[in-house]
C-alpha cells in the first residue's frame, strides 16, 4: 500500500493512478468534512482562549506541510521555481491564516472566509494531484492542507459566532487583485503559473471553462463562478441579518404601542 508513498507520479504504475470522484477521492473528502464536524463539536463550548489556541496550532500546520511539500519535490528531483514556491492562491493562506489567528485581524478573517473557503473547497473536489494514489504523500498533503484552510473559517462561523460582512468583500477582492498583480511578474520570470493566471489547473473547472472559451478567456467564467460562490457564502448571513433587523423593529413598535 505504501510502496509508492513518496514516489513521483511518473514512476507509479498506471493501474494505481487515481481519478476525480473515485470512491477513494469521495471517501477522503468525506473524512475531511467529518473532521470539521468533530472538531467543531469538541471545541464549540470551550473558552475563547482555548478556541483561538486550537486555531493557532491548526494554522501552524500549514507552513509545516508546505515546507514538507517543497522538500518532497526537491527529493524526487521535481523542484521548480515556477510551480513549487508557496505563491499559489491557497499557498498564501499558509502565511495569512497563522497571522490571522495570532493577531485576530478582522480584515484577515474576512479574507480567509471569502478567498480561502471557496477556493480550498473547490481544490478538495478537484485537486490538481488527483491522479496520485490516495495513499501517497502529495495526495494526503494536498487534501490535508485544503481541509485545514476550509476548516478555520468554518469553525469561526459555527464554533465562534463569526459573521462575515459582505461590505468587506470589495476590500478582500482588492487584496486578491493586488496579490495577482504582484504574482504576474513572478510568473514571467519563472515561466510559472502561480494563481493559475497563465493556464488552468488540470482536472479543475477552469480547465472545463478553457475548453469552451479558450485558454485566453477562462479567467472570466472562473470569476463569474467565484461571484456565484460568494453569493452562496454571504446571502444566508444577509437574510439572517434582515430578519434580525425586522424582529427588532417589530419589537420596538410593539413597545411604543404598549407605552401609549
Amino acid at each position: 500500500m505504501f510502496r509508492y508513498f513518496f514516489t513521483y507520479i511518473d514512476d507509479i504504475p498506471q493501474r494505481l493512478h487515481n481519478s476525480l470522484f473515485s470512491i477513494q477521492h469521495i471517501l477522503a473528502v468525506a473524512m475531511v468534512v467529518c473532521m470539521w464536524c468533530i472538531m467543531t463539536i469538541l471545541f464549540k463550548d470551550k473558552s475563547e482562549v482555548k478556541k483561538w489556541r486550537m486555531l493557532i496550532l491548526t494554522s501552524l500546520l500549514l507552513p509545516l506541510t508546505e515546507g514538507a511539500q517543497v522538500l518532497w519535490y526537491n527529493a524526487v528531483g521535481k523542484f521548480s521555481w515556477g510551480y513549487t514556491l508557496p505563491l499559489h492562491l491557497c499557498s498564501l493562506m499558509f502565511i495569512i491564516l497563522p497571522i490571522m489567528t495570532i493577531t485576530r485581524s478582522r480584515l484577515l478573517m474576512e479574507y480567509s472566509y471569502a478567498m480561502g473557503l471557496a477556493p480550498a473547497f473547490m481544490a478538495l473536489l478537484t485537486p490538481d494531484v488527483f491522479y496520485y494514489p490516495t495513499f501517497s504523500f502529495i495526495y494526503i498533503q494536498t487534501i490535508l492542507v485544503h481541509g485545514i484552510i476550509c476548516f478555520i473559517p468554518v469553525f469561526m462561523v459555527f464554533g465562534m459566532g463569526f459573521r462575515p460582512d459582505i461590505r468587506s468583500l470589495p476590500k478582500t477582492i482588492a487584496i486578491l487583485i493586488a496579490f495577482a498583480l504582484m504574482i504576474t511578474p513572478v510568473n514571467i520570470i519563472t515561466n510559472g503559473n502561480y494563481f493559475f493566471l497563465r493556464f488552468p489547473a488540470p482536472g479543475s473547472l477552469m480547465e472545463v471553462f478553457a475548453g469552451h472559451v479558450g485558454n485566453q478567456w477562462y479567467l472570466i467564467p472562473t470569476f463569474i463562478l467565484g461571484c456565484v460562490l460568494w453569493a452562496v457564502l454571504y446571502v444566508p448571513f444577509l437574510v439572517m441579518e434582515r430578519r434580525k433587523t425586522r424582529c427588532l423593529k417589530a419589537t420596538k413598535s410593539k413597545k411604543v404601542l404598549a407605552d401609549r
